[in-house]
């Protein structure tokens, strides 16, 4: 588990970005700028959560459901599964990484927005 954050992350979502800097360094060693950028949060993210926490109450589990399908278009796929297979050290298919990706851009959206104070994360017991 590495100890390094992306900026504005917390590690409350995420405990370990590894597979993200995966991602970014394979982006790089494929020449595929664009899905260098397209991996790193950007204002219209952040734009988003303020729009779906204030639209309605959602849940932690609906708000990264939400989040991810507005990135997921972002993610490359061919990135997406070479940087997962050699984090993980074995092939995963092609939809399992690109959701995967998504879903954790998605936490450290939510991640940022917190340290911004855009939104609170609240536990809730029942």
């Amino acid at each position: 588990m590495s100890e390094y954050r992306p900026l504005l992350a917390t590690g409350e979502l995420v405990k370990d970005y590894t597979p993200l800097f995966h991602y970014i360094k394979t982006a790089v060693e494929l020449g595929r700028d664009k899905a260098k950028e397209e991996a790193i949060i950007k204002n219209s993210d952040l734009e988003k959560v303020r729009e779906l926490t204030t639209t309605t109450k959602l849940s932690l589990t609906d708000l990264i459901d939400k989040l991810s399908d507005h990135i997921r278009h972002r993610i490359d796929p061919e990135v997406a599964v070479k940087a997962l297979t050699k984090y993980l050290g074995h092939e995963v298919p092609e939809e399992y990484a690109v959701i995967y990706y998504s879903r954790l851009i998605a936490c450290w959206v939510i991640e940022a927005a917190t340290t911004l104070n855009i939104v609170k994360i609240s536990s809730r017991s029942t």
